[in-house]
């Protein structure tokens, strides 16, 4: 790509997208020539770390995985570390430093400098520190955060949550008060 010429800019994205968007926006912004007007946009991108139907934290879980899966594809043995390990306990540390440091190279570090990875995977914690014009666009109630994230089949064994997923009119009241809640927290 050449972006010598560029003076506008959007990065946008949708769902998964649009986390992107975010976590990248400053990331995004230093690569084009200083005086560009760079703005970012989250389209139904912004997933909330809650407490889920059963009290656990699902998408927590979900999110703390994807971390995992970037440590272990983008960590490399031997990646620079001089000399052979001269114990198995150091040549674990060296391999989890190795791995820090190559999630830490995918993320915003302002977010990393206060916050563990996982939690800086979540826009409620990503936003504040974002310096570039960032754009949020969210419906309040999305339907596959509560789907999985907030009611998902292993926070809802016994399939209460089932109909009120499928059709909010078919919530009952502790339910729609749950959701309000939760969703409640978009707007703060």
């Amino acid at each position: 790509w050449i972006l010598i010429n560029v003076y506008q800019a959007l990065l946008s994205g949708c769902s998964a997208g649009g986390l992107a968007s975010i976590i990248h926006c400053d990331e995004f912004q230093s690569l084009l020539p200083k005086p560009s007007k760079v703005k970012c946009l989250s389209d139904a991108g912004f997933f909330l770390d809650a407490i889920d139907v059963s009290g656990g934290r699902s998408l927590r879980d979900l999110f703390g995985g994807v971390v995992q899966l970037q440590t272990l594809l983008t960590s490399r043995p031997n990646s620079g570390l001089p000399g052979p390990p001269s114990s198995e306990n150091q040549r674990v540390n060296a391999k989890k430093k190795n791995m820090e440091l190559e999630v830490h190279k995918n993320l915003p570090k302002n977010c990393l400098s206060q916050l563990d990875p996982t939690s800086c995977f979540f826009p409620q914690n990503l936003v504040e520190h974002v310096e570039t014009p960032l754009f949020l666009l969210n419906a309040a109630y999305d339907v596959w955060q509560v789907r999985s994230s907030l009611a998902p089949a292993t926070a809802d064994p016994l399939g209460s949550w089932n109909d009120c997923k499928s059709n909010h009119a078919e919530c009952n009241s502790s339910q729609i008060q749950f959701l309000q809640g939760v969703f409640q927290s978009l707007l703060v």
